[in-house]
């Protein structure tokens, strides 16, 4: 999703494909999901083939007139758009290589798990910035280059590590249910490698390895009152 039009002359590279890792992620449970940065919606539509309704939301037009057509519902937002679903609306939020798009993407994550029902699920794909690449590139090599998609993506605006979004989550009310692995998706024998080398260190390669942190959220019921005695 183009959360902001930081260069005028590179706009963000819409793919429209199946996320097959992104579908993996999703519980089976809940039926209204919202998905923020919709894209084309190619994964979303596999959902809503399978009886779930979801509603996408994106600030391309080009994207949501495609998005349209495959969703219960896609419409266009503002890049700031804090109040693109009301609170408490859905079931289940789909963030898929959004957040780290968005400026105080901390305080935006927070709002938006406000739309999820408590008890509903928040799936997040954010890049690894962790990863051996930006180890060589930036911290070896002093670079840090403008690429159109990956980690280097140049509509990045958010550094976001495993811990980092951890702690993003749990301010947000958010409580981590699941982690997935995702290894660079090609070639498929560097997958297989880094897979086998991340059960072979005990998963302590993981961390350097993974191309992205995906994970899934649950968005914790509120307290209930504390009741106090009277005099």
């Amino acid at each position: 999703m183009s959360a902001e039009v930081l260069c005028s002359d590179h706009a963000y590279q819409y793919v429209d494909k199946v996320r097959y890792d992104i579908l993996r992620m999703i519980p089976e449970d809940g039926v209204d999901i919202a998905s923020f940065g919709c894209g084309k919606a190619a994964t979303e539509a596999l959902l809503v083939s399978r009886g779930r309704r979801v509603h996408g939301v994106d600030t391309s037009l080009e994207a949501i007139d495609v998005a349209r057509k495959r969703l219960t519902s896609a419409r266009v937002v503002e890049p700031d758009d804090e109040a693109c679903f009301a609170d408490g609306s859905v079931d289940g939020l789909i963030l898929a290589d959004v957040i780290e798009h968005l400026p105080c993407a901390w305080e935006r994550l927070a709002r938006m798990a406000r739309w999820v029902k408590p008890g509903g699920w928040v799936a997040i794909s954010v890049p690894n910035m962790r990863n051996y690449r930006v180890f060589v590139k930036f911290v070896l090599g002093g670079e840090w280059p403008e690429e159109h998609t990956g980690i280097f993506d140049q509509t990045h605006v958010q550094v976001i590590t495993k811990r980092r979004l951890e702690r993003w989550c749990e301010s947000s009310g958010l409580c981590c249910e699941k982690w997935f692995s995702r290894f660079p998706p090609r070639p498929v024998w560097r997958r297989r490698l880094f897979a086998a080398m991340q059960v072979c260190s005990l998963g302590l390669a993981g961390e350097w390895l993974r191309y992205q942190h995906q994970l899934v959220c649950r968005r914790a019921a509120p307290k209930p009152p504390v009741e106090r005695e009277t005099c």
